[in-house]
């Protein structure tokens, strides 16, 4: 693929600026006791390219760049369109260059080599999955994939991607047979395939997967299909891939879309309180608004585990961009969006609890202290709806108040007020949607080509 090639990767670690664990990675996989899998970096913060370059032919490290869609003109001029068609918040490019299995150290990796000299594997990282849907572009050499046939977690938002436990691995990537456990679910993963230059592989948002270079025993396994075994011309050097990220995250969902009709319609009750001001030691207390943002992310996550629950659909995405408006034009399928809308919150209104607001106000204390960033884009979804001492007053009071019949039924009014607004106003609440992602992806795009300018990248000669 022309888009980019090995030959470029110095390039890219040589751009000003550009720095180690920020920017990119000297990665390998590493096992510890009980087959727990991690990521082993290098521990030196500032990491030349020669360091990087011996690490990797001499260590089996791979190199992971990050953001290549801010340091690489046809990468960002690809994501552009990847953007255009798909709708998706924003689209990001990592590259991935991992060494072939040979062992050039001479014996000081100390790793086990067959009589060829070859270790069995190379990973950058561990068993995971991501938070955004992948499409993986082999530009050069061969990777083997192992991909999970069920999500681990279901259409997985940020804030809940998480470290997969042992059991988890074993459950999602273990090989289908007749006497798996496996065999009698959907999960255990699908059959190990090999992706050659030109190849793409898509992985939707939740699956768990891994990747590796192979030696040439383990390759002779994997043939072309018709029966051709894979070269030396593509075992014998790297293996590069690029995976587009394409970042449904949070704002693109029909859980951000009902956050949106909240902040159309919340007007209405914006002065509504629910805690008192003195209850909060603040100026205005708590408002019903607030509380009803709250309750949106409650529902999208605990109400869904294996993607059949009725909090599910607050975690799907809302169609839009080039291709589905195409698709909708030519009668190949209804704009349904608004009957989804309707549905979520009625679902909504048939599951949210006052004391489960605050438990999602609680998650969002401990997130701040932790340092997390979650805060910007998954429990205060609306500029301006809510501020953080409301937060901290309905984490302190409503976690632990379950609250009486009538206040969880005059929640469900709310709803029900909504529910008749999103009927009658559909259309003023998708405009605001849209003009909302519409302005976030030109702030990123202009935020990108300062980056691609500070790299000499040149200038992009088309619109945003």
């Amino acid at each position: 693929l022309s888009l980019f090639s090995v030959d470029h990767v110095s390039d890219i670690l040589n751009q000003p600026g550009i720095s180690h664990k920020d920017d990119f990675l000297v990665v390998r996989k590493i096992v510890r006791n009980g087959g727990e899998e991690w990521n082993g970096q290098l521990p030196q913060e500032d990491v030349p390219l020669e360091l990087a370059r011996e690490a990797f032919e001499l260590g089996g490290f791979s190199i992971v760049i990050n953001a290549m869609q801010k340091r690489w003109r046809p990468i960002a001029n690809l994501i552009r369109q990847v953007r255009n068609e798909t709708g998706a918040n924003y689209v990001s490019v990592n590259l991935y260059l991992t060494p072939d299995t040979y062992d050039r150290s001479g014996g000081r990796a100390r790793v086990e080599t067959d009589t060829d000299g070859h270790v069995a594997r190379r990973n950058a990282f561990e068993y995971h999955w991501d938070w955004m849907d992948v499409v993986v572009l082999q530009i050069s050499g061969t990777k083997l994939w192992s991909v999970s046939r069920a999500p681990t977690e279901y259409l997985s938002p940020r804030d809940m991607k998480r470290k997969p436990t042992l059991e988890e691995v074993d459950l999602y990537l273990s090989p289908v047979n007749d006497s798996s456990a496996a065999k009698k679910t959907d999960r255990g993963r699908y059959d190990d395939f090999v992706l050659r230059p030109g190849d793409v592989l898509y992985i939707p948002r939740g699956y768990m997967h891994n990747a590796s270079t192979i030696s040439p025993a383990i390759a002779a396994k994997y043939g072309a299909g018709d029966g051709e075994e894979l070269g030396n011309d593509l075992l014998n050097g790297p293996s590069l891939h690029l995976t587009v990220g394409i970042e449904v995250e949070f704002k693109t969902t029909y859980e951000a879309l009902v956050h949106r009709a909240l902040a159309v319609w919340g007007k209405r009750i914006h002065d509504k309180i629910f805690i008192p001001a003195h209850v909060c030691d603040m100026e205005t207390g708590v408002s019903w608004q607030s509380l009803l943002h709250f309750a949106v992310g409650d529902i999208a996550r605990r109400k869904c585990t294996r993607g059949h629950e009725d909090g599910c659909t607050l975690r799907r995405s809302v169609p839009r961009g080039a291709i589905w408006e195409d698709r909708v034009a030519k009668g190949l399928r209804d704009d349904d969006r608004k009957g989804i809308l309707l549905t979520a919150i009625r679902i909504i209104q048939e599951h949210s609890l006052v004391a489960g607001a605050g438990h999602m106000a609680e998650l969002f204390v401990e997130d701040q202290k932790a340092g997390d960033e979650n805060e910007n884009g998954f429990y205060i979804p609306v500029e301006g709806a809510t501020n953080l001492d409301e937060i901290k007053c309905m984490a302190r009071i409503v976690r632990s108040w379950v609250g009486s019949k009538s206040e969880n039924l005059h929640m469900k009014d709310h709803w029900e007020e909504l529910h008749d607004f999103v009927d009658v106003h559909f259309e003023a609440v998708m405009m605001e949607f849209e003009d909302h992602l519409d302005a976030f992806w030109e702030s990123n795009i202009r935020d990108d080509e300062v980056d691609l300018v500070k790299v000499g990248q040149g200038r992009y000669s088309q619109k945003i």
